[in-house]
Parts: C-alpha cells; sequence; structure tokens
C-alpha cells in the first residue's frame, strides 16, 4: 500500500528520465526493496522448476549507496526511468547503453524496481514498457533481462512477453548465477508503449 497521505498510483504515470546530477548518493536510502521470497525457480531437464528456498532480499545501506553510484553512470548514456510521488521514490529502471550480443542487439535492463508500498499497481509493466522504449532509442533490439530467480517474478516478466534468453552473457551469468536470464523483443512486442517525458 502506498504510504499514508499518499493515493494509489493510477495512469497516466508520471516516468521521467533522469540525468546524472538527479541522482545522488542517497536517492535509495528510503527506498524499500524488501522482497519476501517463498519459492524460486531453479533450472531442470524440464526448463524450470519451482523449489522452496525462503528468504528476504533487502539491499543494506552500503549496497543502496553503490548502486546509485551505478545508476548516475548509466544516466550519463544510457537510461534511468523513475516515478517519484510527492518526493518519495515510488519505483525506478536503468537500461545499461552497452551494446551486448553478437550483433550487438541487445541493451541490459539493469534494474526494475518499484518500492514495496506501490506493488501491484501495474507500475512495474508501465516501467517496462518506458525501458522497452528506451531500449529502442538507444538502438536495442532486445532487453537482455537477469531477472531474479523468485516465481513470482519471472511470472511478472513472462506476464509482459518476456521469453528464455537466446543468447547468454556469460559476466552476469557470473555475477549472478542463480537468476533467470530472459529478453524482450522490442519489434513487434505487445506491452503499450509510453510518452516518456524528459
Amino acid at each position: 500500500m502506498p504510504p499514508p497521505g499518499h493515493p494509489p498510483l493510477t495512469p497516466p504515470w508520471p516516468i521521467h528520465r533522469l540525468s546524472p546530477r538527479d541522482i545522488s548518493a542517497g536517492w535509495l536510502d528510503a527506498f524499500q526493496r524488501r522482497q519476501d521470497v517463498q519459492l524460486v525457480y531453479r533450472a531442470s531437464a524440464a526448463g524450470k522448476r519451482s523449489v522452496a528456498e525462503p528468504f528476504i532480499d533487502d539491499w543494506s545501506s552500503a549496497e543502496r549507496r553503490e548502486l546509485a553510484r551505478e545508476l548516475a553512470r548509466i544516466a550519463a548514456d544510457g537510461a534511468v526511468l523513475a516515478v517519484e510521488i510527492d518526493g518519495i521514490l515510488a519505483g525506478f529502471a536503468a537500461i545499461d547503453p552497452q551494446a551486448l550480443g553478437p550483433d550487438g542487439g541487445y541493451r541490459q535492463l539493469k534494474e526494475l524496481q518499484v518500492d514495496r508500498r506501490w506493488r501491484g499497481q501495474g507500475l512495474g509493466r508501465a516501467l517496462l514498457a518506458a525501458s522497452a522504449a528506451a531500449g529502442r532509442e538507444l538502438g536495442a533490439d532486445a532487453l537482455y533481462i537477469s531477472s531474479h530467480s523468485a516465481v513470482e517474478t519471472v511470472a511478472f516478466y513472462e506476464a509482459c512477453g518476456c521469453v528464455p534468453a537466446r543468447w547468454l552473457h556469460a559476466p552476469q551469468l557470473a555475477l549472478e548465477p542463480f537468476d533467470w536470464q530472459m529478453e524482450l523483443a522490442l519489434s513487434g512486442q505487445s506491452i503499450d508503449l509510453i510518452q516518456l517525458s524528459h
């Protein structure tokens, strides 16, 4: 639920593209990242199987500061998109500008996060649609997504048209070996693209 005094978000979503100067060292300090995970997907001969591995996923203060620095770097040449409500960060996404893949057609969706107080209202889907538009602007044919393996996170991406990645980004696999590697084609994909306000 939104914080007290803040109404539920409704479209059109106030998604803005940020510059590096918009992202301070403490930009993520109050963001409620916490995810209470119960089931995760693991690879199997059948493709994937769900396994009970309950844990709480969250960021430490140091991780928040490190990510804020990384987001400021990405904002310089890539795209960082955010929704802020009365000065409170409700959600954000980041697309790295580096060309990936054998033909350079991938750009990586480095982050897509919604504050837990605003989840379940369609903001994640809107941020993914905005990320698709930004990816196209950066010359991408597809977004590469290293998804959290939580069943609900993978289900979200699948519902938005993402499929198992045809090409695997080896450094990302080494960094997050349990993530679910996916991609979103940017030509003919079904998400309604929304207008970015710059």
